[in-house]
């Protein structure tokens, strides 16, 4: 009984370093994720399939949360520009992102097969135009929150 015991304890010791070669084979490959090779021009034209490009959406969902409304606090003073030009990136991306979404889910039923690749395009296209009016707007005009508050100021 007691060399039962014994075989018992040394499977059990096998099994469990065993275990941890296998469990260490699991965690390596979640370490190294950053650092494989990347496909910038996929995750450019198609957010919505990297995970850490939706990680970063959701961050962006936060960070605009906060800055619109110290945008609107801030406006008339010298703290405004910088907060202008954060909004004049965040928006386009926060856009980029979400409609890529879209594009993922509506593009190929009501544009045809082969349509989500040219919509992407399109899509990258626009947020790039959008990035470069905001920038600008933020450099040479009154900025996005100047911009914005004059819709409620009374013409003269």
């Amino acid at each position: 009984a007691l060399m039962i015991k014994h075989r018992r304890r040394a499977r059990q010791s096998v099994v469990c370093r065993s275990s941890m070669l296998s469990r260490a084979a699991l965690v390596a490959p979640r370490l190294s994720r950053g650092f494989r090779a990347a496909k910038p021009a996929q995750d450019v034209l198609a957010p919505d399939t990297s995970g850490p490009l939706m990680a970063q959406y959701h961050k962006l969902n936060w960070a605009l949360l906060g800055l619109t409304p110290v945008a609107f606090a801030v406006s008339p003073s010298l703290l405004a520009m910088p907060v202008d030009l954060a909004l004049g990136v965040a928006f386009p991306l926060h856009a980029h992102f979400a409609m890529n979404c879209v594009i993922a889910d509506y593009a190929e039923k009501f544009l045809g097969k082969g349509a989500k690749g040219p919509s992407r395009v399109a899509m990258l296209g626009l947020t790039g135009v959008t990035l470069l009016g905001f920038l600008r707007l933020n450099l040479t005009g009154e900025g996005i929150t100047g911009t914005v508050k004059r819709l409620w100021r009374k013409s003269t």
